[in-house]
């Protein structure tokens, strides 16, 4: 167990920030509300886009958890992070509530 756990403070809020950066990148705030108060059907290959990235935010945060052996207060640091820089990049709160669900809802399984 670390017991100085504030020391990765820095590495975890760039790596969130990295993370959140890219997935703006590919998922701008509109598309993202489209896509989470749903998409019409012809709008597949968006659909899917969307869906593969956000699959990617979710294997890139679990890996970094796992590598860097986060335990409970560096997670929830991680996710804070990727919440906070998600909301300056432009996404609305209750958008940037519902991808952090996902996220978390994710690790339940």
């Amino acid at each position: 167990m670390k017991l100085f756990f504030w020391r990765d403070n820095k590495k975890i809020d760039a790596f969130a920030s990295y993370v959140a950066d890219d997935f703006y990148s590919n998922v701008h705030p509109d598309v993202a509300r489209e896509y989470l108060n749903g998409m019409s059907k012809d709008q597949k290959k968006t659909q899917r886009k969307v869906e593969q990235k956000i699959n990617e935010v979710i294997g890139a945060l679990n890996q970094f958890s796992r590598e860097q052996s986060l335990g409970v207060y560096g997670k929830a640091r991680l996710q804070r992070a990727f919440n906070n820089r998600l909301n300056e990049l432009g996404y609305e709160s209750d958008i940037t509530q519902r991808i952090a669900e996902m996220i978390l809802l994710s690790k339940v399984k």
